[in-house]
């Protein structure tokens, strides 16, 4: 996996992501709602895409500067048709540095993608305000399950625990869990579903008609249909 793998597909997906991406609309919405600020607030948006976190956050607040950063530059016009204020920049986020500090920084399903967690955390925290709180999801370790015997694990999911570990040395908010299940008709409707959120950029490898054949028929099935599991962690860290 590369970062130019994951701008290809996430490019690639654009037009077709805000209809398949049930499982990151939902987490918007929850994680939005986990947030508590006074008002007006400054934010950066990390990993904007197209803009689920976005619509939402100015649908609950009174907004003085919003910056958004994402790898893909297609992201920009999403934002643009969502509000004036916006400030794009196209950019990978770990190379990116602000040029300031915000009450609220925010990501939704976007660092799974990092190379360093720990790394990318703790410089993030230096861009907060007194009393600024970042809030990220991030997918756990029983994420894409039904996957595993397909194709090896090419991201770090790490548990609960392992996050917490990661942000021990901050003051930690709130940090919970949950499992969001989609169903679907058949496994190839999951592979098309995978592809139209861009999470194919997970792997390159192109696969033959056998490994085709393979997922179709040992697929698992519950309860007459085909599960694809997501685990995301809500976290919200508050710079004291």
């Amino acid at each position: 996996m590369t970062k130019e793998l994951i701008k290809k597909r996430f490019s690639k997906s654009l037009y077709t992501y805000d209809e398949n991406a049930l499982a990151q609309k939902e987490m918007s919405k929850k994680l939005v709602s986990m947030v508590k600020h006074k008002e007006p607030i400054s934010v950066l948006e990390i990993g904007c895409g197209t803009g689920f976190v976005t619509k939402e956050v100015f649908n609950n607040y009174e907004i003085s500067k919003y910056d958004a950063v994402d790898l893909v530059q297609g992201c920009e016009k999403f934002l643009s048709d969502i509000s004036s204020k916006i400030n794009f920049y196209c950019a990978d986020i770990e190379n990116y540095t602000p040029q300031q500090k915000y009450d609220l920084i925010i990501s939704n399903a976007s660092m799974q993608w990092l190379d360093n967690l720990q790394k990318y955390i703790d410089n993030t925290m230096k861009y907060l305000k007194p009393n600024g709180i970042f809030a990220f999801t991030i997918f756990g370790d029983g994420n894409y399950k039904e996957m595993e015997q397909f194709i090896p694990k090419p991201l770090t999911y790490y548990s609960i625990d392992k996050i917490k570990d990661i942000c021990k040395k901050y003051n930690i908010e709130k940090i919970t869990q949950e499992t969001i299940k989609i169903e679907f008709k058949t496994p190839r409707d999951i592979l098309h579903h995978i592809q139209n959120t861009g999470v194919n950029a997970l792997n390159e490898t192109r696969w033959t008609k056998s490994d085709l054949t393979n997922f179709e028929n040992n697929y698992p099935k519950e309860n007459n249909t085909y599960q694809l599991t997501y685990n995301p962690i809500y976290v919200l860290i508050q710079n004291k």
